[in-house]
């Protein structure tokens, strides 16, 4: 990664070349001219184009070599076909007066089109100016925006509110239609935006680390649809969040197709599953929809903190009041709060008798009988409930209502909390009716909502980040990598690559999960009915036959697999069987060895497993298995190596809380001891890089944390080369 430093140049440069600058009105040279006076820039612009004497009253340069002041950044606005004579133009200026250090490039017809031309186009363009130490942005892009410095690039927006917010986006179209949509009126506050298009130079994780020392950014916005090295973003997104909330909106949902589904965890990864996993480890928000995104965005950066999950409900209309519970009760991080009994008895002292006081917790309808001041006294109660960590108001200005009074009393007993403020979110319904009630709060930092089930999502959001957010040093803690334990792993491992199999046999699969200290049942490898019946025996019954063979990846499919053995006379007719299916299915083996297991009780059954994924490389699953896992997929991905507590989270995230704590009589998971398997999981595929794919299922919870009764172990396809083993 380069010189972060280097990045403020792109959002505050005292001056720009803009090539391809027009005299006519309607072309985006002439646009974007006009949009950086319109937005304030107070810097030097020198229009480029050969054509012109003059645009807009500026000075008008043939080329970038001609301008005789200091040029910090070049806008790029001409053909792709001419962006390279340019860029080589920018090269030699900076050889000569060591000034240009930046490029904007918009043009489109690079890396997008997917051609090798295009693509070849793109590369000679970023090792030109790399040759001289400029750094790019784009190509096909809209470029920046910045409310502070005032800089604009963007030919659609001449100018918008200032606020909080930053926003990066893979896509223009989206972020123009973000900002356009919510109009001027500052609902959404905007610092700086930047379009990034290709990411052929500057990358999103450089930006992100930029953003976090930008003290006039609150919350960071990402409108994402790919990455080239997304391990490296979110190692970084990590860091960063730990200072300020991230909010992503990711699109693209599809299968990655990355790796063969030889394992059920083959079978149910994807990029989606596996970016929504980075995006909880990482302690980003991953938005569910535009709204979503936009309205947690306004949150964050109109609203502090809050310090728990209890939240309390304000409103005098009992069917949207209801709505909001019905949505907080869906919402697994966040729960009604219980009023103070000294807050309870103020209230009661000054509603009307008729109000709904704590039915359900946290409520309070005031009913047709409220004024403006009852609002006030009534907040100010509940800010100072230590009981209360957010307060929801859901407001419907009526006729006999003053807005203007209304808003001054809200924002009052808001402002009434000092420098400690607890978060205020407003619902006020009814549209353009309420518009000065909307505009009087979004003004004073208080943000409002259309809707009162989204409103309730929001605030779950705030609380959450309040949650995860945790001291620098606890958040840059990262799990160690290290080098191969000793053990028998790495010699199957190697002997497998050399024999050209695609995975270990299970009976070696076991032994590499002893080696990581995950448990397996009690077993004996045997090739006749007799010693069958020995380890059986000495095993205890019931025990489960299963065929191992390289031959077959999936046993079941072969009828290689007998559950349920329970005694000696069932084991001959089971043995028996087995055998039979075995020859049929493959003639050419003889005396297959078959493995005797113990059968163990039955319990919810989880699977636990990884991948080596192309993008992302080694991840690690967990969730529900057993034979419904490619069905139901109630699974998670975190990236590995991990450390103990994102192997904590994955699991209470991915499982309800009532069957952890043991539901319908089962005992309670050892959370902990589950976990640490996910990390022995993660440190497998950090130290064996011949691993691919690991699938334990069903992997059955116990006291000590569980047992792997069925492990496969998939190695990549490299036949006959164990190196780096």
């Amino acid at each position: 990664m380069q010189n972060i430093s280097a990045l403020s140049i792109f959002f505050s440069p005292r001056s720009v070349a803009v090539v391809g600058a027009s005299s006519d009105a309607r072309k985006p040279g002439n646009i974007a001219l006009r949009n950086m006076g319109s937005f304030g820039y107070k810097g030097k612009i020198h229009p480029i184009n050969p054509r012109e004497d003059s645009i807009l009253g500026l000075p008008c340069y043939k080329s970038v070599l001609d301008i005789a002041e200091p040029v910090d950044l070049c806008v790029l606005l001409v053909a792709a076909d001419y962006t390279l004579a340019v860029a080589r133009e920018l090269a030699e200026r900076k050889r000569r007066l060591n000034d240009v250090s930046a490029v904007v490039c918009m043009s489109a017809g690079f890396g997008e089109l997917n051609t090798s031309e295009a693509k070849q186009r793109e590369h000679d363009l970023v090792q030109t100016l790399r040759s001289a130490s400029i750094r790019l942005v784009g190509p096909n892009c809209l470029g920046v925006m910045d409310t502070v410095s005032g800089f604009n690039t963007n030919f659609d927006i001449p100018t918008y509110p200032q606020g909080g917010i930053s926003v990066l986006t893979q896509s223009g179209a989206f972020g123009n239609s973000l900002l356009l949509g919510s109009g001027t009126k500052g609902r959404l506050g905007l610092n700086k935006y930047l379009s990034i298009g290709n990411m052929a130079d500057v990358q999103m994780s450089e930006l992100l680390t930029f953003l976090k020392s930008d003290d006039s950014t609150r919350v960071i916005g990402i409108y994402l649809e790919g990455l080239s090295d997304p391990r490296e973003f979110f190692e970084v997104a990590r860091d960063v969040a730990a200072a300020k909330p991230i909010v992503i909106l990711k699109s693209g949902r599809s299968e990655m197709g990355s790796t063969a589904a030889l394992s059920h965890t083959g079978s149910v990864a994807g990029a989606d599953a596996i970016y929504d996993g980075a995006c909880r480890q990482a302690g980003l928000f991953r938005a569910k929809s535009v709204a979503d995104f936009y309205e947690t965005l306004r949150a964050f950066a109109k609203q502090p903190i809050p310090a728990g999950n209890r939240v309390s409900v304000l409103t005098h209309m009992g069917g949207p009041g209801t709505m909001c519970i019905d949505e907080i009760s869906t919402l697994p991080g966040l729960k009604m709060a219980e009023l103070a009994p000294e807050t309870h008895d103020e209230l009661k002292k000054i509603l009307s008798p008729a109000a709904n006081i704590g039915h359900p917790p946290g409520y309070i309808d005031l009913t047709a009988a409220h004024w403006e001041t009852l609002h006030n006294q009534v907040l100010r109660l509940l800010f100072q409930d230590k009981n209360i960590d957010t307060v929801i108001q859901i407001l419907a200005p009526s006729a006999f209502l003053d807005q203007k009074l209304l808003a001054q009393e809200v924002v009052s007993a808001y402002e009434s909390q000092g420098d400690a403020k607890k978060p205020l979110l407003n619902v006020v319904t009814f549209g353009d009716f309420a518009d000065t009630l909307r505009d009087r709060l979004e003004e004073a930092s208080l943000p409002t909502f259309d809707f009162p089930d989204m409103v309730a999502k929001v605030a779950a959001n705030l609380a959450a980040y309040g949650a995860a957010r945790k001291p620098a040093a606890a958040r840059d803690a990262k799990a160690a990598k290290s080098a191969a334990a000793p053990g028998p792993a790495a010699k199957l491992i190697a002997t497998a690559a050399r024999q050209r199999r695609i995975s270990l046999l299970e009976p070696e699969a076991y032994e590499v999960c002893g080696q990581y200290g995950i448990r397996v049942p009690p077993f004996k490898m045997v090739g006749s009915l007799a010693a069958a019946k020995r380890a059986a025996n000495e095993i205890g019954y019931p025990v489960v036959l299963k065929v191992v063979s390289a031959e077959f990846l999936h046993k079941s499919d072969i009828g290689g697999v007998m559950l349920g053995v329970g005694s000696n006379s069932v084991l001959k007719q089971s043995y028996g069987e087995l055998i039979d299916n075995v020859r049929k299915a493959a003639p050419q083996i003889a005396r297959p060895k078959v493995l005797v297991q113990k059968m163990m009780p039955p319990t919810t059954e989880l699977v636990l497993g990884g991948l080596r994924d192309k993008l992302f490389g080694p991840t690690v699953m967990f969730g529900l298995g057993g034979i419904y896992i490619e069905v139901l997929k109630r699974v998670d991905f975190r990236l590995a190596p991990l450390a103990i507590e994102d192997a904590v989270e994955l699991i209470r995230e991915t499982l309800p809380a009532a069957l952890l704590e043991g539901a319908r009589g089962r005992k309670k998971m050892n959370v902990e001891a589950i976990a640490a398997a996910l990390v022995s999981m993660g440190r497998l595929f950090d130290e064996h890089p011949l691993v691919e794919q690991v699938d334990l299922n069903p992997f059955l919870p116990d006291d000590e944390g569980g047992m792997a009764v069925d492990a496969r172990i998939i190695l990549a396809k490299r036949a006959g080369n164990a190196d780096g083993v």
